[in-house]
Order: structure tokens, then sequence, then C-alpha cells
């Protein structure tokens, strides 16, 4: 099983459509469980509530934080063509589309975070089977 992100970064425009592309290689017959799960970023000294206005206001993902500092979630998982929601992501367009890439339709503030995207398979216990991609939406 191996899983790749193409784009390990990308930056977002607040409300245009986003989308992760996740892919994975697998010699398993049966379709793998695909899980995308969501990291806030980690807070900074100044108590920064998230919201990135410019470029420069990037936040610094490379700093470590636990993850009891962040906030995580589940966005949405897919076992073959079945997409169940977390509850935090009912009602948004949100999906997983193709084998793996997810869909967050128009990009909301509380976006911005580190996504994990993981694909299990019972018959494929081999390789990498996660991959991180790091969303930044900005403001106008």
């Amino acid at each position: 099983l191996q899983v790749t992100v193409t784009d390990p970064r990308t930056v977002a425009m607040l409300f245009q459509p986003v989308l992760l592309r996740c892919h994975f290689q697998t010699v398993a017959l049966d379709p793998p469980i695909v899980t995308w799960k969501y990291k806030s970023f980690c807070p900074t000294p100044q108590g920064d509530n998230g919201v990135v206005t410019s470029p420069g206001d990037v936040p610094d993902v490379t700093s470590p934080c636990p993850d009891a500092a962040r906030t995580i979630r589940i966005v949405a998982t897919k076992q073959g063509g079945v997409v169940t929601l977390g509850d935090f992501y009912r009602g948004r367009s949100v999906t997983i589309v193709g084998g793996a890439e997810l869909s967050l339709g128009p990009a909301a503030w509380g976006d911005s975070g580190v996504y994990i995207c993981t694909v299990t398979s019972t018959q494929d216990l081999e390789g990498n089977n996660e991959a991180v991609a790091e969303l930044v939406v900005l403001g106008e």
C-alpha cells in the first residue's frame, strides 16, 4: 500500500472550492477504507484565532505541538462508493471523490489546517498508508 498527496500545501481563497488530492496504490482486491482527518494548526503564542488575511499571515506549521493543543476531527470516510461525513461537516458540500480526493466545496474560515489522508486495507498491510496535506484559507 502506498499513499501520496499530490500537493502537500494548498492555498485557497475564502469561499472558493478546494480539492485535496490523495492517491493510493494497493494490491488488495477489495476497496480500502479512505479516511480524511483534520487537525488545526498549532496555536501561536499570541493566541492567533486562525484567521489568515494575507499570505504573510500564513501560520508556521513547522513548529510541533501536542495534539491536545489542536482541534482534531474526522472529515469523511469512504468505503466502496459510500461516503460518510463527520458531524462537523454534515450539511456542507464535502465529499470524497475519485479514489481518495477530498472535495471541500466552498472553503470556510475554519478549514485552514492539516489534513491526513489514511487508506486502510485488511488485504494490504505493507507500505505507507497515510499522507499529509496542509490547507491555508486566505481572506480578501
